[in-house]
């Protein structure tokens, strides 16, 4: 459960003083979220996780799936979006507020370009790990795990180039709107936190791959931008970085969140909860895991 509980938490990469203002808060989320047309995705990926259950004939995993998105999902996404909003200090007025202002045309082409941006970003990323997995499952002989190992990590010795074709201006524009932001910077920071290990025997590669990730993922999000995001939109995003209350809620300090509260609280582990009490038992089949991913993979480059 501890490998399943790390996997969720990657996806992730995202109560009141009276019955009253706890009602009126929640719709003000509901209506948030409406906005921002989050639920097929989330939807999507909770649909993918019932590989990770054993599907023995006792239990009909996609029943109970499905079961789950119509009877408890809605409730378990305002609790969870409601939490996280009230962390930040968001308010019901500038709930509201964000409803309107992200209420445009040119909010709803910066949202798909944007999702093209991050897809194709999570494809590249994604998929030497799912062909590591299929590797790795491989028959070997004793002492070819590490050889294996080390044939996936060879890319950290060669530095990713910015496209030839991006124009300075361009990047520019991007670096100082997109990887300038401090929502960003904590998320990379938050990335390379998790990467610390303290055995010291994986110590040395952790320092490999956070070096790696910090000269290269910065790159890599512009060479994937270039094409998807354009320059109206990078404008729209600086337009919206400006407002007080768009940049209140793009800039909240994370680390002030009690982060293992926060994801238990997220829908992907409500469900894993909600499934675990109807008897479902997620599965030690390093295959079931791999053929999630592989559905994970298959979701990002459909979504595209």
């Amino acid at each position: 459960m501890k490998k399943t509980r790390l996997f969720v938490a990657l996806l992730v990469m995202l109560v009141a003083a009276s019955g009253y203002a706890q009602d009126s808060y929640r719709q003000a989320v509901k209506d948030y979220m409406t906005t921002v047309k989050q639920d097929d995705n989330e939807k999507a990926l909770i649909s993918s996780m019932s590989m990770m259950f054993d599907r023995d004939g006792k239990l009909d995993i996609d029943q109970l799936t499905q079961r789950y998105l119509d009877e408890q999902y809605e409730n378990d996404k305002i609790d969870f979006y409601a939490f996280a909003y009230k962390e930040q200090g968001i308010t019901e007025a500038e709930l509201r507020e964000l409803s309107s202002l992200l209420t445009t045309p040119e909010f709803e082409t910066l949202t798909a370009h944007t999702k093209s941006w991050m897809m194709e970003y999570a494809s590249y990323m994604m998929t030497p790990f799912v062909e590591q997995m299929k590797v790795l499952q491989e028959p070997m002989e004793p002492g070819e795990y590490l050889d294996k190992v080390k044939d996936y990590v060879s890319f950290l010795d060669s530095p990713v180039q910015p496209k030839p074709e991006i124009d300075a201006a361009y990047a520019d524009k991007f670096n100082q709107v997109m990887l300038g932001s401090p929502a960003v910077k904590q998320i990379m920071n938050m990335m390379l936190k998790r990467l610390d290990d303290k055995d010291p025997e994986l110590q040395e590669s952790s320092k490999k791959v956070k070096d790696w990730m910090t000269k290269n993922v910065p790159v890599l999000l512009l060479n994937f931008a270039y094409g998807n995001l354009t320059d109206e939109d990078l404008d729209y995003a600086a337009k919206l970085q400006a407002n007080e209350t768009y940049s209140k809620f793009l800039n909240f300090d994370l680390s002030s969140i009690d982060m293992e509260k926060y994801y238990n609280k997220h829908p992907y582990f409500k469900y894993l909860n909600w499934m675990k009490e109807q008897g479902a038992k997620t599965s030690e089949d390093p295959n079931a895991i791999m053929e999630y991913f592989k559905s994970m993979l298959g979701f990002i480059n459909s979504s595209k």
